[in-house]
C-alpha cells in the first residue's frame, strides 16, 4: 500500500514539473516573438520607389524608433557598401550625404544613380541586422546608336540585310522605323530588322526613331545599298536629224552599284570618237554628240552599261526619216459634216515631205445600236482605206497638212492613221485618231448620239517601237489589193452603165 502511494506521488510530481517546463518555454517563446516584433517595428519609414529626372535631388529615408542607444547604420547601392555611420573611413560619394536621422540625400542625380538602395541597421548580439530597401529610377531621354556603327551597309542582291539601333533611356524607349521618310508597317516595335535584299528598290535610308516620353524623340539613320545590275533609260530612242545638223543620243544610268563600265556601239562595234563625234558623261547622263551629221552617221546605235552583276542595253535609231506625225484636235479645224471630216496633222522633218499615206476605216468597236443604219451598206467596214496625200515643198522642219475626207457615212465613228515619207524613207505610224460624222437627213436616229463625240487620239501601243519600211509597205500592199478589187468592180459597173445608156439613146 505504501509503495502504491509513493508511486502515485512520484507521478504527480513529474507531471507538475513537466507542466512548469512547458509553461516556461511558452513564456520564453512569447517574449522572443514580442521582442522580434518590436525589433521589426524599429523602422518608422517604409520602402519607396523614387522616379526622378536628371539633375534633381532625391532623399531616401531610414527613420528609426527613438532609442537611448544610437544604432550603427550602413547604406548599400546594389549590394555595394556606400557609407557607414560608425566608420569615418568609409567615405560617401561626392554627391551623396547622410543626415543625422540616417537618411541619405543624392544631389544632381544622374542616369548611373538608378539602383536599389538598402538601409541596414546593425543591432547588438544576439540580434542580427535589419534592412529596408528603396528603389531609385532616374528618367532620362533616349539615345540611339546604329548597327552597324558607321550607319552604312552594302549587300548584294539576294543577301540578307541586318540593321538595328541600340537604345538607352528610362523608361525603355519605343522604336519605330521609317524608310526614305515613309513609316514602315511593322507588326511590333523592334530595335532590329532583317530582310532579304530581293530588289534594288529596297535600298535607301532607314531611320529608327526612339521615344520614351522624356524629352524629344531621337533618330538615327542607316544607309542601305543593294548591289545589282545597271538600269538605263532613254527619253528618245528614235532621233530625227539631217546631214549638216547637230544631233545627240542621251542615256541616263539610273542605277549602277557597283559603278558600271559604259560604252557606245554601232552595229556591234565601238563608236570611234573624234573632234566631230564626242562621248560625254555628266553625272548619270551619257551623251553621244554629233557636231555635224553626215549621211554615213545614220544608223542603229547601242548604249551599254555593265558591272559584275549584269548589263543593260538601250538601242537608238539615228535617222533622217520624218518623226511620227501628230493629228491636231481642234474644233475650229476639225470640221465635220454628214459625209465628210477635215483632218489636220503636223510632222517634223528636216527634209521635204514627198507624200503622206492617210488610212481611214469605220470604228468597228463602236457601241451597237438597236436599229440598223440604213445608209451604212459597206459590208467591209473594218478594212483600212488608203488615201495618198501629196506633200509640200517646204524644207521644214515643221510641216502641216490638211485633208477633207469625203464619202463618209453619217452618224458613224471612224479612226485614222497617217504616215509620212521624205527622201530617207517612211516614218512610223501615228497614234489613232477617233472622230465622228454628223447625222444626215433621213437617217434613222440611233440610240448613241455620235454628233457629241469629239476627235480622240489613241496610241497604237503602250510603248513605241520601230516599224520597218517593209512592215509599212506590207500594210500598204494589203490595203492596195482590197482597194484594187473595189476599184475594178466600180469601173466595170460604170462602163456597163454607160453602154446601156448609149444603146438606149441610139434606139
Amino acid at each position: 500500500m505504501v509503495v502504491f502511494i509513493l508511486k502515485n506521488v512520484g507521478y504527480y510530481i513529474m507531471e507538475t514539473m513537466q507542466l512548469k517546463m512547458w509553461s516556461l518555454n511558452i513564456c520564453c517563446l512569447i517574449l522572443m516573438c514580442t521582442h522580434l516584433l518590436q525589433c521589426e517595428r524599429q523602422f518608422k519609414s517604409v520602402p519607396v520607389t523614387v522616379k526622378s529626372y536628371k539633375d534633381e535631388t532625391v532623399l531616401l529615408p531610414c527613420y528609426l524608433d527613438e532609442s537611448d542607444v544610437k544604432p550603427r547604420v550602413r547604406w548599400y547601392k546594389d549590394g555595394t557598401l556606400l557609407g557607414d555611420s560608425k566608420d569615418p573611413g568609409t567615405l560617401l560619394p561626392p554627391r551623396v550625404q547622410m543626415h543625422a536621422n540616417f537618411s541619405i540625400q543624392i544631389n544632381e542625380i544622374r542616369e548611373s544613380d538608378t539602383a536599389a538602395y538598402t538601409c541596414e541597421v546593425i543591432r547588438p548580439e544576439p540580434w542580427g541586422p535589419i534592412r529596408q530597401t528603396h528603389s531609385v529610377e532616374v528618367q532620362y531621354p533616349p539615345t540611339v546608336m546604329t548597327i552597324p556603327d558607321d550607319g552604312f551597309l552594302e549587300v548584294k542582291k539576294g543577301e540578307f540585310v541586318d540593321i538595328g539601333c541600340e537604345t538607352t533611356g528610362f523608361p525603355p524607349p519605343v522604336v519605330e522605323w521609317r524608310k526614305d521618310g515613309e513609316v514602315m508597317e511593322i507588326l511590333e516595335h523592334r530595335s532590329r530588322i532583317r530582310f532579304k535584299a530581293s530588289h534594288r528598290m529596297q535600298a535607301g535610308a532607314y531611320e529608327c526613331i526612339a521615344n520614351n516620353g522624356v524629352g524629344s524623340p531621337v533618330a538615327a539613320s542607316i544607309r542601305v545599298i543593294i548591289q545589282d545590275a545597271p538600269v538605263v533609260i532613254a527619253q528618245r530612242t528614235f532621233v530625227h536629224t539631217a546631214p549638216g545638223l547637230r544631233a545627240a543620243l542621251l542615256a541616263d544610268v539610273q542605277f549602277a552599284v557597283p559603278p558600271a563600265r559604259t560604252a557606245w556601239y554601232r552595229d556591234g562595234r565601238p563608236v570611234n570618237t573624234d573632234d566631230r563625234v564626242l562621248s560625254i558623261a555628266q553625272g548619270s547622263t551619257y551623251q553621244l554628240i554629233f557636231r555635224s551629221i553626215r549621211t554615213t552617221d545614220l544608223g542603229n546605235y547601242t548604249f551599254r552599261a555593265e558591272n559584275k552583276l549584269g548589263m543593260a542595253d538601250v538601242s537608238y535609231k539615228l535617222t533622217g526619216v520624218p518623226n511620227i506625225a501628230s493629228f491636231k484636235v481642234d474644233p475650229a479645224l476639225n470640221k465635220a459634216s454628214p459625209t465628210g471630216f477635215t483632218l489636220v496633222w503636223e510632222v517634223d522633218s528636216y527634209s521635204t515631205i514627198i507624200e503622206y499615206y492617210l488610212w481611214i476605216r469605220q470604228y468597228y468597236g463602236r457601241p451597237a445600236t438597236d436599229e440598223p443604219d440604213p445608209l451604212n451598206t459597206d459590208p467591209s467596214a473594218s478594212i483600212w482605206s488608203k488615201i495618198v496625200v501629196p506633200g509640200d515643198s517646204s524644207e521644214g522642219p515643221i510641216h502641216n497638212a490638211l485633208y477633207v475626207v469625203r464619202g463618209l457615212t453619217p452618224s458613224t465613228v471612224y479612226e485614222a492613221l497617217v504616215a509620212s515619207r521624205n527622201r530617207f524613207g517612211w516614218s512610223k505610224l501615228s497614234a489613232v485618231l477617233h472622230f465622228a460624222t454628223e447625222p444626215g437627213v433621213g437617217n434613222t436616229p440611233s440610240v448613241v448620239d455620235y454628233s457629241d463625240i469629239s476627235p480622240i487620239l489613241e496610241d497604237i501601243e503602250t510603248e513605241p517601237q520601230n516599224i520597218s519600211q517593209a512592215q509599212i509597205f506590207g500594210i500598204y500592199d494589203f490595203v492596195d489589193n482590197n482597194n484594187c478589187k473595189r476599184s475594178c468592180i466600180s469601173q466595170t459597173l460604170f462602163v456597163t452603165a454607160l453602154l446601156l445608156l448609149y444603146f438606149r439613146l441610139c434606139v
